[in-house]
């Protein structure tokens, strides 16, 4: 055995063994049929990207977790940490002029230098939509109700989908005497949801009173349409009336999709990346401390690169929800091959494998030559029911 790191993986990567890669690759499938169905048309972008055209507008927070490279050139290259800038750069570059709305879709491999754990790998695999040119509260509701039958059908039931709107926090920053920076900590506050902390700080920064009182309940505010009438005291300035109306809008558009039972007004999300500007969602299931979706709206990202248009879109994180799969409902799988094809008679043998898979089965053929006895007893191990042993001058 070699010594060192000869037969290791680099920290937060994984190897996918049978069994786990085709449940991955399954779902998928199933994901990148259902968006399809829905018409949206899929993409695929490099792996590999230069620094500043994948860290446009997303934020100091994701710049700290990225994996950099230089090439022979000396220029800086990171793997992509998210797939939704990617796709604002093809759209702006290779895209410019398409009819709008676009539709795109893809799934993909991301990759954030973040400590591992159950659920946090340093490579992640996304699946997701784009929608470029539409700022209805319609293409929002559309976008969410499709993360909602993603979700279903992957085969989860019990989760939820958490509906935010990011402008009624920026109004509400926007009446306080505080830098860009002590707004993102009072940002990151609320949404880990840490009220004691939050007050602190606070009071740390003067901010006390009603001004105070205001920030404080933005984490509180979960629930149905009731939460609506609950903030509407937050409506201290037109930004700020403007995304509560905007939530309003787009959560009774929701209820026209018929996914509202799987909503809940949430005005503590903000998600974690500068670009958003409007309706963020996060996906929660049960068992799981972290969300197996995001998203929201982006209306300025595309602007960032030369080619102004609004947009909205969401990710799902696959193996995020293959792991709330695992913990709710353990899959039972069976092996690739349904059927097993030995014997003496290798042409026999040959020509049945060949007529099985033009029938759209899977077929392993036996290539060491077993007797009948041990091949049943090899199908066995694998899980294979149907065997047959094809004899010369049977």
């Amino acid at each position: 055995m070699k010594e060192g790191n000869g037969l290791q993986i680099p920290a937060g990567m994984r190897d996918l063994l049978p069994g786990v890669a085709c449940d991955q690759r399954q779902l998928e499938s199933r994901c990148t049929g259902l968006f399809t169905s829905w018409g949206y048309q899929e993409v695929i972008t490099p792996t590999l990207e230069y620094l500043d055209a994948i860290t446009i507008d997303t934020g100091e927070e994701i710049r700290d977790h990225l994996f950099q490279l230089f090439d022979r050139q000396g220029k800086i290259l990171a793997l992509r940490p998210e797939m939704t800038t990617p796709i604002a750069r093809v759209v702006a570059t290779r895209l410019r002029g398409a009819a709008l709305p676009l539709r795109l879709c893809y799934a993909a491999n991301v990759f954030r230098y973040e400590e591992p754990q159950a659920g946090r790998q340093r490579e992640i695999a996304q699946a997701g939509v784009e929608m470029i040119g539409a700022a209805t509260p319609l293409a929002d509701a559309e976008v969410i109700a499709l993360a909602v039958e993603a979700i279903k059908q992957s085969g989860l039931e019990d989760f939820q989908i958490s509906l935010g709107q990011i402008e009624i926090f920026n109004g509400l920053m926007e009446e306080l005497p505080l830098t860009v920076e002590q707004k993102s900590k009072v940002r990151t506050l609320v949404a880990k949801k840490d009220f004691v902390s939050l007050e602190e700080l606070l009071n740390s920064y003067g901010i006390t009173g009603a001004p105070a009182d205001r920030i404080l309940q933005l984490p509180t505010l979960h629930g149905g349409a009731e939460v609506l009438e609950q903030a509407a005291w937050l409506g201290v300035n037109d930004r700020a009336r403007q995304g509560l109306e905007n939530l309003r809008q787009v959560y009774q558009a929701l209820a026209s999709f018929g996914v509202s039972d799987f909503v809940a007004l949430d005005l503590g999300v903000l998600r974690g990346f500068d670009y958003y500007t409007g309706i963020v969602f996060e996906g929660y299931t049960v068992g799981l401390g972290f969300p197996i979706c995001g998203g929201g709206r982006y209306d300025n990202l595309l602007g960032q690169l030369g080619y102004p248009c609004p947009a909205t879109g969401f990710a799902l994180g696959l193996d995020r929800i293959l792991l709330a799969l695992a913990r709710t409902n353990p899959p039972a799988r069976a092996t690739s091959a349904v059927y097993l094809i030995g014997g003496d008679d290798t042409a026999a043998m040959l020509n049945k494998a060949t007529q099985l898979r033009s029938q759209g089965l899977s077929v392993e053929i036996d290539v060491l030559g077993r007797d009948e006895a041990s091949l049943q007893a090899y199908a066995q191990t694998r899980g294979i029911t149907q065997v047959q042993y094809c004899r010369q001058g049977g």
